[in-house]
């Protein structure tokens, strides 16, 4: 395993292979603890003890749980985005492809409401 750093965003320094695979666990605590019992389940020790990190090191990558959140919804977007790249939308049209794009959202937010509810309301919050 290589220590390649990874760029995150514009703005914010590259993580190295082992820091971003601790952001990708802390994530999944993130979206598994939402999708249990949606915004109130996002404790951010239940996080840190479910995604085996220091409830400091959870701080350093997301300083509240509104961050935490968000960042889950973007995690959540680009997981849509690779599933879409991989499976274009049917339709002969790009209206019909952008329809067939969101009713699929729809419906994975409707598998899983109280996920998307935590995500929702981090966003108002935000």
């Amino acid at each position: 395993m290589t220590a390649e750093a990874k760029p995150t965003s514009p703005t914010s320094p590259a993580l190295t292979e082992r820091q971003e695979a601790r952001r990708r666990r802390i994530l999944h605590a993130s979206a598994q603890l939402a999708s249990r019992g949606g915004f109130e389940a996002v404790q951010m020790r239940e996080v840190a003890e479910s995604s085996q990190v220091a409830l400091g090191t959870l701080y350093r990558y997301f300083p509240s749980k509104i961050h935490l959140l968000v960042a889950t919804m973007q995690d959540q977007l680009q997981h849509l985005h690779g599933t879409l790249r991989k499976r274009p939308p049917a339709g002969d049209t790009p209206a019909e492809r952008v329809a067939s794009t969101l009713m699929g959202a729809f419906r994975a937010l409707q598998r899983e409401p109280h996920l998307a509810d935590a995500m929702v309301r981090a966003l108002t919050f935000a």
